[in-house]
């Protein structure tokens, strides 16, 4: 379709779209200025004469589309407007659009707004005591932004004001950012706000000084160097120092530790410095930020290294964070130093939380690693108690194999890692035999336990409880309990394990604090996950399809469907038929949708072997499976006869796919297509079912230009005029 076609659309629109502006009907009006302004029909005379609107929703659009639309043309009208026009809303809007314009003839009535209602401007008074807002108050804020936009030097004085005003609503910021855009001229006056008691505004002040940046500014700047405010010294440090580098070595000695990490960053430190910096500033934040800064493509060979020493004794510090992450650093350069504490690591139990900071912070610096035993110790945590630590282990390996731009001394040793991981059968839970024995009675069990039961014993009575309160030890015990009275509850983990320990009684133990088997499948569908994004891993992704697990021949299913469409199909196209039709042919619907998501992305011909099950699947298959063996049909056949077959589907999302694809496939039948279902769905955007089609496009703009002029269905009209602007607007897929 050529661009002038496309135009002559337009323009006809246009055209009808400033026609009905004038239309009898409120919203008739208010529909075609709001898609007048969706298509950019900056020269219709119709959005000025909306101005005078009898309905202030068609005056407040019309504004707000001539400020956008930079019609300077309308100054006049929208200044007019703004001093007569009782609606605060209409006026708000024209505030905003004489911004826009940069309408100088405006400035001193924004100005009058900044610090009152005026006493030239007109206000609807019964409509500020039926809603119980004062209009002002937004006028108020827009008319500061909009002399903020438009530069107006002479607004400095009422800004004030209006910020200084006790009764008045919080300025603070939005005075700050009209003085800002300003410039040079507000510098005195925003000085004065950073000796403000109001910290916030304080703040912001000095923000926008650095910002506007100048003589004046930076005179302000040093003195808030000695701010007895930390963030106010960290606010004027950050702006001075790119320009005096002197100013660093004083930051490096402030008590504010963001402020010596600024410093820092400024700094052109060495490694031996940074290491230095570590071992004399004790703050944690500091030393963690100069930790990130080293070097980490050098191993340490021994422990005459100078980093060996800083990071060890960081390492067995206070700080726990810290403690962590020279850990791992040490771990990632220097692992044959501490192997001990590593292996001790990586034996601690799940009760341990500072063992998983650790191995979280170990495995973070594992993934860059230059050395090859990094694979070995994220082999280890890949077989840890802590499930984010595996889950890291395993994605750390997926990013080592998946580096193409930077080699990785493991990427071998971690592509057999995951595809060990993702190959591993699942442990099976050995199960004991109950023996069976006869149920011991009370008296019984209660004699083995060692209590004296009979008639008169020392121990007390013969019943069970008082038995066991009879006996002196159970019985403290007891007593003791009851009178605490503050047992813990189980928390919702404990409580669902325990009752899964009592649906499956023949388990040999069930620990509450852990579950291995759901982490030792959770590390395996992991790794199935991450194959997908290895390249050549799609024979063993195929094979591990073919598990009688249905979870995990899904997850690898998935996974294949990734790497074909990321690196082409590696099987053959046999291969591949065989699987998918393995897959479509299974009873579970999970795994079938994935086989046929792998028939999509593998961009197969056509299978004659095939065409019947997706056939079929277009009659009785769920919604995701009609959408996808309507695109394979679509592709193998070449028409729009399947997806027209759908545009009466049950399914708004299938009908939605159709639509799209015919707006493809055959767009001069899109519009007869889309009108309808749009008409009956009101609330459904028209681009969406558009797909990129100029020639589409085209098709449903006529269809609805015609339906436009058909003065029998007026009532739809609103509905039409807001698709064809959508389809015909500035943002939409037509330009």
């Amino acid at each position: 379709m050529t661009f002038q076609s496309d135009t002559a659309l337009r323009d006809e629109a246009t055209r009808l779209f400033s026609e009905y502006a004038k239309s009898e009907y409120d919203v008739i009006r208010l529909r075609a200025i709001q898609a007048l302004t969706a298509i950019g029909a900056k020269s219709s005379p119709a959005l000025v004469e909306a101005l005078l609107d009898d309905d202030e929703d068609v005056r407040q659009d019309a504004a707000q589309a001539l400020g956008a639309l930079g019609v300077k043309e309308a100054a006049p009208q929208l200044l007019e407007n703004l001093i007569h026009d009782p609606c605060g809303e209409v006026k708000l809007a024209c505030v905003t659009a004489l911004a826009e314009l940069k309408a100088a003839d405006a400035a001193p009535y924004l100005r009058m707004l900044v610090t009152g209602r005026g006493e030239e401007i007109t206000w609807d008074e019964d409509e500020l005591h039926q809603d119980e807002w004062d209009d002002w108050l937004d006028a108020q804020i827009a008319s500061i932004k909009a002399l903020g936009a438009m530069g107006d030097e002479a607004a400095i004085e009422p800004i004030v004001l209006a910020l200084m005003d006790e009764d008045g609503q919080e300025l603070g910021d939005v005075a700050c950012e009209a003085l800002g855009r300003i410039g040079q001229p507000s510098v005195p006056t925003l000085g004065v706000f950073t000796q403000s008691s109001n910290r916030r505004l304080r703040h912001r002040a000095l923000r926008t000084i650095a910002a506007i940046g100048g003589d004046e500014a930076e005179a302000i700047l040093r003195k808030a160097l000695s701010d007895k405010d930390g963030a106010i010294r960290l606010l004027a440090y950050e702006a001075l120092m790119p320009d005096d580098p002197a100013l660093v070595d004083q930051a490096l000695t402030d008590a504010i530790e963001d402020i010596r990490i600024a410093a820092l960053n400024r700094s052109g430190f060495s490694e031996p410095e940074l290491l230095d910096r570590m071992m004399r500033d004790p703050g944690a934040k500091v030393q963690l930020a100069l930790i990130e800064r080293l070097e980490r493509d050098t191993p340490i060979a021994d422990s005459d290294d100078l980093r060996w020493q800083v990071l060890d004794f960081l390492a067995t510090g206070q700080q726990p964070e810290v403690s962590a992450q020279a850990f791992g650093l040490l771990a990632a350069l220097a692992p044959q130093l501490v192997t001990d504490r590593l292996n001790a690591l990586f034996s601690a139990g799940v009760d341990d939380l500072k063992a998983e900071r650790l191995q979280w912070a170990i495995v973070d610096a594992l993934a860059s690693s230059p050395l090859g035993e990094a694979a070995e110790w994220l082999q280890r945590a890949c077989r840890s108690p802590f499930r984010s630590v595996r889950l890291k282990a395993v994605a750390s390996l997926a990013m080592i194999v998946t580096d193409e731009n930077r080699p990785h001394v493991n990427q071998q040793q971690g592509r057999e890692l995951l595809l060990s991981y993702a190959l591993a059968p699942m442990p099976v839970v050995a199960e004991e035999e109950p023996e069976e024995t006869a149920p011991k009675t009370d008296i019984a069990a209660l004699e083995e336990a060692g209590l004296d039961v009979s008639e008169g014993g020392e121990n007390g009575p013969t019943s069970s409880l008082g038995a066991i309160l009879g006996h002196d030890a159970i019985a403290a015990e007891m007593t003791q309990e009851a009178e605490e009275g503050d047992m813990q509850p189980l928390t919702p983990r404990e409580q669902a394990l325990l009752a899964k320990a009592t649906r499956h009684p023949k388990r040999r133990r069930v620990a509450l604090d852990d579950n291995a088997e759901a982490l030792e499948r959770e590390t395996r569908l992991s790794a199935i996950r991450l194959l997908g994004e290895v390249r050549g891993m799609q024979v063993m992704l195929a094979q591990i399809a073919k598990d009688p697990e249905t979870d995990i021949a899904q997850q690898a299913l998935s996974a294949l469907g990734v790497s074909v469409a990321r690196h082409g199909a590696e099987l053959s196209q046999k291969q591949l038929v065989e699987l998918i039709t393995l897959g479509l042919s299974h009873t579970d619907s999970g795994l079938s949708l994935q086989a046929l998501k792998l028939l999509q992305q593998a961009d197969l011909p056509p299978q004659d072997a095939l065409r019947g099950k997706l056939r079929a699947m277009l009659k009785t298959g769920d919604t995701p499976f009609r959408i996808d063996a309507m695109h394979i049909l679509t592709k193998w056949d070449g028409t729009a006869d399947v997806a027209r077959g759908l545009l009466d589907d049950v399914s708004a999302p299938v009908r939605q796919a159709a639509m799209r694809l015919m707006s493809e496939i055959a767009p001069d039948q899109a519009g007869a297509a889309i009108v309808p279902f749009l008409l009956a769905n009101p609330e459904q955007r028209i681009v969406t079912y558009v797909n990129d089609s100029t020639p589409a496009v085209v098709s449903i703009g006529r269809t609805l230009l015609a339906e436009l002029r058909d003065h029998d269905r007026r009532a739809e009209w609103p509905i039409m005029i807001s698709a064809l602007a959508d389809l015909l607007g500035e943002g939409s897929r037509a330009v």
